[in-house]
């Protein structure tokens, strides 16, 4: 399930992924793109060797020859946060919509186990919200062909990893494996003509910026506080 991704977590995303800095939900998000992408996996082992180089420098040399700490280097270097678990090879691993079913990464396998509660949206939009952490609102969303979100603008960042078809905006388009990053400087109206499936993950409320869309701008900010007071109890 190797795709060749054009839109890719930046620099930043992925260095602080390697340190472990990351809300739950944008680890599980970069996890999954990760997994599809083979040249992020190159770019997380290059980051991982370079942290371990750090972390050997920053030790006595005469601590080197001791073999439980040898062990230890060689235990962190190899084992990167997007290796699977040997257990769940016979979960689940698809999801069901319309008239075929779309294979996930093993990260958002484990994330969807305890079941998905889809809700519909205005303009086909269908969506399944999932609680990670307590910063962030993450969700599976499902775009109906011909569908497309109001237009909006977000507060913070907004990721978005395609699993499944493909999705528009005003910069470009987006296929399997992208991750589309947007931030608060970013106003768009994502659209589908094919239908798509993505999972996001949003560390502040969206707003939309036209029509009778921006009735609902409360709303979504109740929402988002909702979510993510839920996630702290």
């Amino acid at each position: 399930m190797t795709n060749k991704a054009k839109f890719h977590p930046t620099e930043k995303q992925l260095g602080e992924f390697v340190r472990g800095t990351l809300t739950a939900g944008m680890n599980v998000a970069i996890s999954a793109h990760v997994e599809l992408c083979d040249y992020c996996r190159g770019r997380i082992s290059s980051l991982e060797a370079e942290a371990a180089a750090e972390m050997l420098q920053a030790i006595p040399v005469a601590r080197s020859n001791d073999k439980d700490f040898s062990s230890m280097i060689d235990s962190i270097v190899n084992h990167p946060q997007t290796q699977a678990d040997e257990h769940d090879t016979d979960s689940v691993t698809k999801i069901h919509m319309l008239e075929h079913s779309v294979s996930l990464p093993k990260v958002l396998v484990k994330v969807a186990s305890e079941g998905l509660e889809w809700k519909k949206l205005a303009g086909g939009i269908n969506q399944a919200s999932v609680t990670l952490d307590d910063q962030t609102q993450c969700e599976f969303l499902y775009m109906k062909p011909g569908s497309q979100v109001p237009v909006h603008k977000h507060q913070g960042s907004e990721v978005t990893l395609v699993l499944d078809g493909s999705f528009s905006d005003e910069s470009g388009h987006y296929k399997q494996s992208d991750f589309v990053v947007r931030t608060g400087s970013d106003i768009h109206q994502p659209a589908s003509e094919e239908g798509c499936l993505c999972f996001a993950v949003l560390d502040s409320p969206l707003t939309f910026t036209k029509g009778l869309a921006r009735l609902l701008n409360p709303f979504i900010r109740y929402r988002f506080r909702r979510a993510t007071a839920a996630a702290s109890l």
